[in-house]
């Protein structure tokens, strides 16, 4: 008895580790956008290799794994998540997003510059993602068989104010050389994950203005590309 209860509780602990590990690789991806009534995956579509023809099969893509491969969940990647995926599938009938018939026109940003991409299959060594920082948090996304083209915008940016308030108190002070605190930064996340939750909870249709543009003539532009701005911060402490 005392060696299968010996077994039992090496058998739970090993258990334990490995559920410890899977909560240590999701614990970049905060639990409560889960369920929000925004963050439902997109489907797309792509090729099936270097040389290949489309997919059978869509794909299924939501934030978590655009925030896995862009490195972090912020109030920018869920803005573009959000933006474009009430936007894109308007481009293709079925709704499918067909990631290798797409052009995005966006702000030189870490976090909109990598959601654009993962998400459209725009890219700017193929010349179908080009950088206009007039933009702000708006995009323009265009079907490059068709030429049909929206611009994606919020159509009320007060709930950020507070947030663009504190990132620049924190960018003026880095400018000055000024030390900028944990508590700077764990103000401005929170104040991130307030307007992350408004935009994951607000019903898209009271929170984005969507315009189709007539005659648009894209443009390849990547002369506005500068320095991450997602990383001067990384050596402060908690």
């Amino acid at each position: 008895m005392k060696f299968i209860l010996t077994l039992l509780a090496i058998s739970l602990a090993l258990i334990a580790s490995e559920t410890n590990k899977l909560n240590i690789d999701d614990a970049f991806y905060e639990s409560s956008v889960k369920n929000a009534p925004n963050a439902k995956p997109i489907l797309v579509k792509d090729t099936d290799s270097a040389m290949g023809r489309y997919n059978l099969h869509a794909k299924k893509l939501g934030i978590k794994t655009l925030s896995r491969a862009h490195g972090h969940l912020c109030d920018g990647l869920v803005l573009a998540y959000v933006e474009l995926a009430n936007t894109l599938p308007k481009l293709f009938s079925d709704g499918i997003v067909d990631r290798t018939d797409l052009r995005v026109v966006v702000k030189n940003s870490p976090c909109l510059v990598d959601t654009s991409a993962l998400m459209s299959g725009a890219r700017i060594n193929h010349r179908t993602l080009s950088l206009d920082n007039s933009l702000g948090g708006s995009f323009i996304v265009q079907k490059i068989s068709t030429g049909e083209t929206y611009k994606v915008s919020l159509a009320d940016t007060s709930f950020l104010k507070k947030l663009k308030s504190k990132e620049k108190e924190i960018k003026t002070k880095i400018k000055h050389r000024k030390k900028v605190t944990p508590q700077d930064i764990d103000a401005v996340e929170a104040l991130a994950f307030s307007a992350m939750k408004y935009m994951l909870n607000t019903d898209p249709k009271k929170l984005l203005k969507i315009t189709r543009l007539k005659n648009y003539n894209y443009k390849f532009n990547i002369k506005q590309i500068g320095s991450r701005s997602d990383i001067v911060n990384k050596n402060i402490g908690r």
